[in-house]
């Protein structure tokens, strides 16, 4: 038994159990405090990358009937098929013109961003046993400081491209050259009918910031914007 004397010259008295509990929380605590800060670390990182402007994830909604199937690949030949993909994010862009695209957007597999606008080209393949139909939804998930207003997100199917844009603030319709969002957060819903077993269809998404667009102005400075895609089937042949 170990003694501890207080200030007035009396002691205090502690147990070897005692001593030791206190021995095995000095070493605990600092491991626990690290850990701790480790995962605050983790979370504020994630919520960096989530907010980025311009990341992109795809995934493909899992289907009741294992016959009926669908894969994700960012090269057509499908060597590490998943049902997940993430690009990555573009970071302090600033407006462009549509003309500042160059021409081989649908032509490069995988992530490949220019220096103010995201690009990002992947493949769908049926890998069931029969034909299907499926559906892609092309939403957007985040946004700030209404830069969505002045945003254009292009999107390839099967080489073929349609641009989309919020529609005209003034109420105006679509923006010259667009396609209008479905909803405020809908770009895109559309079917893929029949796509037989070991079909693919080819998709290239471009998302930049339109610099002849009217609501392209200093108040959309610092806006966010996180773009999504979803892949589901919605019939069986």
């Amino acid at each position: 038994m170990n003694r501890a004397y207080t200030s007035e010259g009396r002691y205090l008295r502690r147990t070897a159990s005692e001593i030791k509990r206190y021995r095995v929380m000095m070493k605990v605590l600092p491991i626990a405090a690290t850990c701790l800060g480790l995962v605050l670390v983790v979370t504020y990182i994630s919520a960096i990358l989530y907010n980025r402007f311009g990341s992109f994830t795809v995934s493909i909604n899992r289907f009741d009937n294992l016959d009926y199937s669908l894969a994700l690949s960012e090269t057509p030949d499908f060597a590490k098929p998943i049902t997940r993909l993430n690009s990555k994010a573009s970071e302090d862009v600033t407006n462009i013109t549509v003309t500042d695209l160059p021409a081989d957007l649908d032509s490069i597999y995988g992530p490949h961003n220019g220096p103010n606008y995201l690009a990002y080209t992947f493949h769908v393949k049926n890998t069931g046993k029969y034909a299907v139909t499926y559906e892609y939804h092309l939403y957007i998930v985040n946004v700030t400081n209404n830069v969505d207003e002045a945003v254009r997100v292009r999107l390839y199917v099967n080489g073929d491209y349609v641009d989309y844009a919020k529609t005209r603030s003034d109420g105006g319709g679509p923006e010259p050259g667009t396609t209008e969002f479905l909803t405020e957060s809908t770009i895109a819903r559309k079917q893929i009918a029949g796509l037989e077993p070991g079909g693919m269809t080819r998709f290239t998404i471009v998302i930049w910031l339109e610099g002849s667009d009217p609501e392209c102005v200093d108040a959309i400075i610092g806006g966010q914007l996180k773009v999504d895609m979803t892949i589901s089937i919605i019939d069986n042949e």
